[in-house]
């Protein structure tokens, strides 16, 4: 009974001894779920920083998109005035050209006449 007594006393004492120590498959497992967390979060930080750039980036371009979207409409505008008046121009020549014609056409049938009477 002594015999059972002691081995169950030092079963006992080596069952609390290992809770207490802990197993050191569980720690080093812990640590390896550690390190793996770690290496988790920085690669987590590593792409939130990349993609603030390229968001970053995105929102650039999406401005000069802009600039020279607005910088096209512009010019646009500028050339269809331009067109406008241009067309006034040839319009107005071509009427003084029309009123000249009126103007110096009986000169030139006067010098038509006056060549065929000479002859």
């Amino acid at each position: 009974m002594k015999l059972s007594k002691s081995t169950s006393f030092i079963v006992l004492i080596a069952v609390i001894s290992l809770s207490l120590t802990g197993c050191g498959v569980s720690k080093n497992k812990y640590e390896a779920l550690l390190n793996e967390k770690i290496a988790l979060e920085e690669k987590l930080n590593l792409l939130t920083k990349s993609r603030d750039a390229l968001r970053s980036e995105y929102e650039n371009l999406l401005k000069d998109k802009m600039d020279l979207a607005s910088r096209v409409e512009t010019l646009t505008n500028e050339k269809n005035a331009l067109k406008g008046e241009y067309d006034k121009l040839l319009d107005e020549k071509v009427s003084l050209k029309a009123a000249y014609n009126k103007v110096s056409a009986p000169k030139e049938i006067k010098e038509m006449e006056a060549k065929a009477v000479k002859k």
